[in-house]
């Protein structure tokens, strides 16, 4: 009996280990111990069960998630770049209103606003231009594009716009609103002898093109430009007063009727706003190889001609200049081996410098603006109407 009776409690004893046993190793398994380290020092991180582990890896993946979406949208914010934003149905996209979708899609397709920059800036863009030549000199990848022009060889002599039509752009791409130098004759004749003067300091290493005096100008205004170009007539509001405007204009399918209607839409945008009056700020060369005569805005009036077409024409090209300048010549490099010394990039400084000197402060106050449909890149010999301001 007692035999038996030891035999029952040792198999009792087993059974009941055996039990604790598993019940341990089950144990085991549902725990893990995960480790990281912050620094120096060292915890532990105790995940119960796979169900936890999981949620914690989830939680780590979220989290690297938002740290490479932060990252990112730093790095666009230091270039300059758009972010680009990533969304799921799981991050609550799914359930924006409609409302919201309709005004994301309308913003989306909203015209681009016409950049039109103060005027009371462009010295700051002045000095940056003149700096920069006089501490590198040309910048081969800031230079007029040399497509648009015809280099002459013996035995023809210099270098001339081509036209458009002939390099199978559309002849109306360029259309513009400009001040040309007809109410300002002795600063014309002043700064036409400082383009001789470049001519004879560049000649043996650069080919230079020199504006003629008669297409002198200084752009106001692009309503469609080479690099973007826009149909005539561009969408223009109506004005409410008179009921004037392209919307009250049947859709032209003749170009010389658009740009006739785009022509009226101008005149009435800048009709009596009265003289625009501006003062030679410098003359400089520009790393872009353009010989540049520099204005300043005395009263604000150009500013208010650009705001005043800008709100008119709302569908005209975007991108409008910066500066107040008349380019009177570009230059080009005669090979990729030559390039201007030291020597003569001082000449130039000190030739831009001298006409500075006795023209700063000129003053000229112009009676019209011109519209002009141009026949070739860089002048306003084409297609012109002269608009009393």
């Amino acid at each position: 009996m007692e035999r038996a009776r030891r035999t029952r409690r040792a198999v009792a004893y087993a059974l009941a280990g055996a039990a604790f046993g598993a019940a341990a190793y089950a144990a085991y398994r549902r725990l893990a111990i995960v480790w990281t380290k912050d620094g120096s020092d060292e915890k532990g991180v105790v995940v119960v069960d796979d169900a936890s582990r999981v949620d914690a890896r989830d939680a780590r993946a979220r989290e690297e998630k938002a740290q490479e979406v932060s990252s990112r949208d730093a790095r666009a914010e230091t270039s300059g770049e758009t972010p680009v934003v990533e969304t799921r149905e799981d991050d609550g996209v799914a359930g924006a209103s409609d409302g919201a979708a309709r005004s994301a899609s309308a913003a989306a397709e909203a015209p681009t606003p016409i950049d039109v920059k103060h005027t009371k800036n462009v010295r700051e863009v002045y000095d940056s231009l003149e700096f920069a030549f006089a501490e590198a000199g040309l910048d081969p990848t800031a230079l007029t594009p040399r497509k648009f022009f015809h280099f002459a060889t013996y035995p023809e002599v210099g270098v001339w716009p081509l036209p458009y039509k002939d390099l199978k752009m559309p002849e109306d791409c360029a259309r513009l609103v400009v001040l040309t130098m007809d109410d300002a004759p002795a600063i014309a004749a002043a700064v036409q002898t400082a383009t001789r003067d470049l001519v004879r300091l560049v000649g043996g290493v650069m080919d230079t093109f020199a504006a003629p005096r008669g297409n002198l100008h200084l752009t106001v205004f692009h309503v469609s430009r080479t690099f973007e170009y826009k149909d005539a007539p561009v969408a223009c509001v109506v004005d409410d007063a008179t009921g004037r405007g392209t919307q009250t204009l049947p859709r032209a399918t003749d170009v010389e009727d658009a740009i006739a209607y785009e022509e009226s839409a101008v005149a009435d945008a800048l009709h009596g706003l009265g003289a625009c009056e501006l003062e030679v700020d410098r003359l400089c060369l520009a790393p872009s190889g353009c010989l540049l005569l520099c204005f300043a805005d005395v009263h604000g009036h150009l500013q208010t001609m650009r705001e005043k077409l800008r709100d008119k024409t709302v569908g005209a090209a975007r991108k409008q200049n910066n500066t107040m300048h008349v380019t009177l010549a570009r230059m080009w490099p005669k090979s990729e081996s030559r390039a201007l010394d030291d020597e003569t990039k001082r000449a130039i400084n000190v030739m831009c410098a001298r006409v500075t000197s006795a023209l700063r402060g000129a003053r000229f106050s112009a009676q019209n603006a011109v519209y002009v449909v141009e026949e070739r890149f860089g002048l306003v010999d084409g297609r012109r109407a002269r608009i009393k301001l």
